[in-house]
């Protein structure tokens, strides 16, 4: 809930899905999203590494169908929870 609530708000990089979720393996909590049903993109962006080198880290992003699909959920959780 806590990756699902922060990709709603915003695009974030592989590290701070880590951090979200309090462990470090985002790749699969993101592969597991996706199995569910969610596109939860990566894009590509240039950074510069600690060392100094060039990268592209990898930054997840959720798209309108993929906040619809959230939210539509997180109406049902809510009406099964006031039953």
């Amino acid at each position: 809930m806590r990756v699902l609530q922060s990709l709603m708000t915003r695009p974030r990089k592989r590290e701070e899905i880590d951090h979200i979720a309090g462990a470090s393996n985002g790749p699969d909590l993101i592969a597991e999203l996706r199995r569910r049903g969610l596109r939860a993109a990566c894009h590509r962006t240039p950074g510069i590494d600690r060392d100094g080198n060039p990268v592209r880290f990898g930054v997840y992003a959720l798209d309108d169908a993929d906040r619809r699909a959230i939210n539509a959920w997180l109406r049902l959780r809510a009406l099964k929870a006031g039953q």
